[in-house]
């Protein structure tokens, strides 16, 4: 009998629930080309829409966002707004999560959400929304996006949705520094995901239960056994981007407790990783993070080697905010070294990108601390008239 589009996505969602991600892939490349054969294009759309996720969730970004765009090519073609909606929810949590483009990523949520919206399906408008909420900048734009998601949730007695709204919204408040009602969102999603047999959301919201009890130096050792759990369950069912998120939240754990050789043992880790699965944008991430832990150590020779390397891997990869960013540090560190000339040439060539991105407020920033570094130049050379050497921090 052939396979009917409703058994095909409860499958893959049962399978993904448990980090089966080879099961789905075996099994969607199988409906793919029966699908084909048989032209069942629903069935085609869904299967790609499997392998996407699949192979998003096992680091095989490249392959997860052709599978994503071709669903969206197909899902327009037959003219599918709920698989259109599927499709770029996945292929922004692919740009999102393999290659922190979150501009590309807004835009495919954006289209999501409008799409959803129109046809009056609140579950997928809900699912755009907590993309969005996971890419805002600002924690009130994620608490803002996480409060509708709940309430969509609530509606719908989705409790797998509501969890993952309850997570978002916990993360908010992490990020707002109130880790005591974070503490008990999280523990609210949690039961959520076990009520549902969500071993990876369990692992996730685990994983941000350590980090807030990583904060008190009394509670700061379960929080890292907790973190190191969700580690664990990320490695088991060989979910990259979550390992490596896992191992990055880790190391800012040390970095906050000044414990510079852990935090450099999961850089290391992290760095491991990304060259063994042999993708661009996680080493240029980690690139980064290896400038900045050797900035704290007062290396700034080798902090500049790290983030001038940072900036080639994300021309490499073709990922200018990144490219900005690390032009930007590199700024920091020859300002923090009197050497103004070099850094108001970066600084340049960062609000030269910002601007180009469209970027205004990181573009007026950048602008605002190149006119400090001329401030800062003229008030070093009055110093040396005066003969006093300035100090460098």
């Amino acid at each position: 009998m052939p396979t009917k589009t409703d058994s095909l996505r409860y499958d893959i969602r049962r399978l993904m629930k448990t980090g089966a991600f080879h099961d789905i892939v075996d099994r969607c490349h199988v409906e793919l080309t029966m699908a084909r054969r048989e032209k069942r294009q629903s069935i085609e759309v869904i299967a790609l829409l499997g392998l996407a996720d699949a192979q998003c969730s096992l680091g095989h970004f490249d392959f997860a966002r052709d599978y994503s765009s071709q669903a969206l090519e197909r899902a327009d073609q037959i003219r599918s707004a709920s698989l259109a909606v599927d499709a770029l929810n996945l292929r922004a949590r692919v740009a999102r999560e393999g290659y922190f483009q979150t501009g590309e990523a807004f835009d495919d949520y954006r289209r999501a959400v409008d799409i959803a919206f129109e046809a009056g399906d609140m579950r997928r408008y809900a699912q755009a929304l907590l993309g969005m909420g996971e890419i805002a900048a600002s924690p009130a734009d994620s608490s803002k996006h996480a409060w509708r998601v709940i309430d969509i949730a609530r509606e719908l007695n989705d409790e797998q949705l509501e969890a993952r709204g309850i997570l978002l919204l916990s993360n908010a408040l992490i990020r707002k520094g109130d880790h005591n009602k974070a503490s008990d969102g999280l523990l609210v999603a949690l039961r959520k995901a076990q009520s549902v047999s969500d071993r990876l959301l369990e692992s996730v919201i685990i994983g941000q239960q350590g980090v807030i009890l990583a904060q008190d130096v009394d509670t700061f050792e379960r929080g890292i056994e907790q973190q190191l759990v969700a580690l664990d369950v990320s490695r088991g069912m060989e979910a990259i981007f979550h390992e490596f998120m896992r191992l990055y939240t880790l190391a800012m754990t040390m970095l906050a407790a000044r414990d510079l050789s852990e935090a450099r043992a999961y850089l290391d880790q992290m760095l491991a990783l990304a060259q063994d699965v042999q993708h661009g944008p996680y080493e240029m991430y980690t690139l980064g993070m290896l400038g900045q832990w050797q900035e704290l150590r007062g290396k700034a020779d080798i902090a500049i080697s790290f983030f001038g390397r940072a900036v080639e891997s994300a021309r490499a990869v073709g990922n200018p905010a990144y490219e900005a960013r690390y032009l930007y540090a590199l700024g920091a560190i020859y300002q923090s070294q009197w050497e103004f000339a070099a850094a108001r040439s970066h600084f340049k060539e960062a609000k030269a990108i910002y601007q180009a991105l469209d970027d205004g407020r990181n573009a007026t920033r950048v602008r605002a601390t190149i006119v400090y570094s001329y401030l800062l130049a003229v008030a070093s050379r009055i110093m040396n008239l005066l003969g006093l050497r300035p100090k460098r921090d």
